[in-house]
This record gives C-alpha cells, sequence and structure tokens, in this order.
C-alpha cells in the first residue's frame, strides 16, 4: 500500500498535500500542560484503550514512546506521522492508518490530535477523514466542549472548532522571485499563515511552504476550508503564471537546470540535506513543466524521496546509527537506487 507521500494528487504540479487536525481534550484532565507525569500516563492509558476498542481503528498501528528510540520518533516526525510538540513530551502515545494518512496524537498541546492527510488538493477528502475518526472518538470518550465557544483547547487560538487546516505547496517561481515575504504579509490579513516547512527565516529547503488559517472561533468547518481553497488558488495561479514565464522566455536554461539537477542526483557519492531538496525541488519543477519526463506508467511522486532522504529516515532505512558523514553518503545512494530514469 502506497503511503499518502508515495502517490500524486489533484493540481499536484503545486499542492503536495491537504491536512486538517483536530485539537481535541478530555473532560475529566486538566490540559496537557497542566498534567503531572503520573496523570499523563494514566490519560494515554485510558485513552489508548478506549480507542483500541473502536473498529475504525482495527487496521492501524500503535506506538508509545516508551517503547520507541530517538530515531524510531525523529522518523515519524519527518513523515509528518508526529508533530514537533509530541516529539519533545515524555509520555506520548497513538495511532497510525496503514498508509499513514490518518494519526491519533495523545498528550499532544492538547489531550487528542487527530490529524488527515490527502495528496494533492483534496481537502475535502483530508476533512472526512479526519472527521471520522473524531466521532468514533467522541463515542467513548468525553469531549471538553462548551455551547457558547466550542472546543476547549490548550492554546486560545484553537477555541471553536479545533481544527487548522493546511496545504502543502511548491513555490519555487514564487520563491525564486523573492515574493514569499510580501505573500505571507498579505495572506495574513486573510488570518492565513504561509511558513516555510524546511527550515526557517531565510533559509529554506526544497521551496515547499505551508498555507493554514490561524482562526477557530466563530467560523465554521466549511468556511475555514473554503477562505483557505479561495487563498491558495489565487497562489496557485500565481505559482503558474511565473513558472509559465520561466519556460517561455528561458527555456534551455531551465531544461539545462533540470537535466544538470538530475546528473548530480544520478551521479554523486555525497548529498547534503540542502543540496538533495534543492535539486529534488528542480525535478520536480521540471517534471511538473514538461521540461523532464521519465518512462514511468504513473506520474513520479518526486516527494516521496525528499521524504526519503531526511537523516532519521535514512537511518532506520539502514539499520544503523550513522554517522553525519555516512549519512550523506546514504543519502545520494538512496536517490541513485530509487530516483527513475530521466529523458
Amino acid at each position: 500500500m502506497l503511503r499518502w507521500f508515495e502517490t500524486n494528487g489533484k493540481e499536484s504540479d503545486v499542492v503536495i498535500s491537504s491536512r486538517v487536525r483536530l485539537a481535541r481534550n478530555v473532560k475529566k484532565y486538566n490540559f496537557s500542560l497542566k498534567l503531572t507525569e503520573n496523570d499523563a500516563v494514566k490519560m494515554i492509558d485510558e485513552l489508548s484503550e478506549a480507542i483500541n476498542s473502536l473498529d475504525i481503528v482495527k487496521d492501524y498501528s500503535s506506538y508509545n514512546f516508551k517503547t520507541l528510540d530517538e530515531y524510531q520518533k525523529q522518523a515519524m516526525k519527518e513523515r509528518h506521522v508526529i508533530s514537533n510538540f509530541l516529539l519533545g513530551q515524555k509520555q506520548a502515545a497513538g495511532f497510525v492508518s496503514k498508509d499513514e494518512d490518518i494519526s491519533i496524537m495523545l498528550n499532544e498541546e492538547d489531550h487528542i490530535r487527530i490529524q488527515a492527510y490527502a495528496p494533492g488538493m483534496d481537502m475535502e477528502k483530508a476533512f472526512e477523514l479526519a472527521d471520522k475518526v473524531d466521532d468514533a472518538i467522541d463515542s467513548v470518550t468525553d469531549y471538553a466542549f462548551d455551547e457558547k465557544y466550542g472546543y476547549l483547547t490548550t492554546c486560545p487560538s484553537n477555541v471553536g472548532t479545533g481544527m487548522r487546516a493546511s496545504y502543502m505547496l511548491h513555490l519555487p517561481a514564487l520563491a525564486g522571485n523573492n515574493r514569499i515575504s510580501g505573500l505571507a504579509s498579505e495572506v495574513g490579513r486573510f488570518g492565513l499563515v504561509l511558513r516555510s516547512v524546511y527550515g526557517d527565516g531565510s533559509k529554506n529547503y526544497g521551496d515547499i511552504y505551508k498555507l493554514s488559517n490561524q482562526i477557530t472561533l466563530g467560523v465554521s468547518e466549511k468556511e475555514i476550508i473554503d477562505n483557505l481553497t479561495h487563498i491558495a488558488n489565487q497562489i496557485i495561479s500565481q505559482e503558474r503564471t511565473l513558472r509559465k514565464q520561466y519556460v517561455l522566455n528561458k527555456r534551455l536554461s531551465a531544461s539545462d537546470i533540470a537535466y544538470r539537477s538530475y546528473g548530480v542526483l544520478r551521479y554523486a557519492r555525497k548529498l547534503s540535506l540542502n543540496d538533495a531538496m534543492l535539486l529534488l525541488s528542480q525535478i520536480r519543477l521540471g517534471l511538473a513543466q514538461g521540461l523532464i519526463g521519465t518512462d514511468m506508467e504513473n506520474e513520479f511522486c518526486v516527494y516521496q524521496l525528499m521524504i526519503g532522504v531526511m537523516p532519521a529516515n535514512l537511518a532506520l532505512m539502514n539499520d544503523s546509527d550513522m554517522s553525519p558523514e555516512e549519512i550523506e553518503e546514504y543519502r545520494a545512494k538512496f536517490i541513485r537506487d530509487n530516483l527513475p530514469v530521466i529523458r
């Protein structure tokens, strides 16, 4: 079974994924940040037992941080199975679907975080997946809910629907034309945030960005999704326009960059994460714009390589603790073994 990041979806030239995350808490316990370690363990055990009884998770795998090493946890974060916040928790557990499109995190910033991914631009599917799991968990526990304010959460910005929706976007043309900073300011006026997925500030690996909502109180799930999708479509249009102009005016240079990137990836013997992500970004752009192609029957999903080149996942694949230089060597080998022939 292919995982969500190993396949392309709608509008995949720009949109990598759609994600919905729901924040929920249980009435009988303090919020996670106020829990004692003993209460955290007790809550996790109670919720794990309750959720494990549900038919909807019968094919899911479960985990508990007590039995995972740091590489396993870090690799899960790299694959977007768990969050940065959960990674820092001493006591945590959860459930993951086979294709990793659904993840239930216990003792995150809130007691329960449900997240669902769909490849490409398909927020309706992501919401449907998360909503079904949410309804199932609601049937076996008692959520902290207020008739006036909605779902009660640790962070006031999540109160209401408790929902954050986001699109992961590949924006090499906008980034290359220094449009990201201005765009981030502009979308902020609509209650949205645009930030880099890999890297912070001036550092960005792979030109991948996340567009998400900030406001959950006083708006419905549909309103959140509609507003987010409306702005996402405008960004997609801008990105495509710049790409078209780039290819129209500098086709030879654009093709040369794509083929040079392929050459380095095909023959390099060591690669830093930054270099790998930059080169894979150029391959993804080249494929999307028809500058290069493969002989594969189905469209090749470059993002699966971007996930695969992350250090903890490389260490897990190699089943060993590797030095930074060994990781760079294995990263290059992983790409050589998995990159299709480009024509």
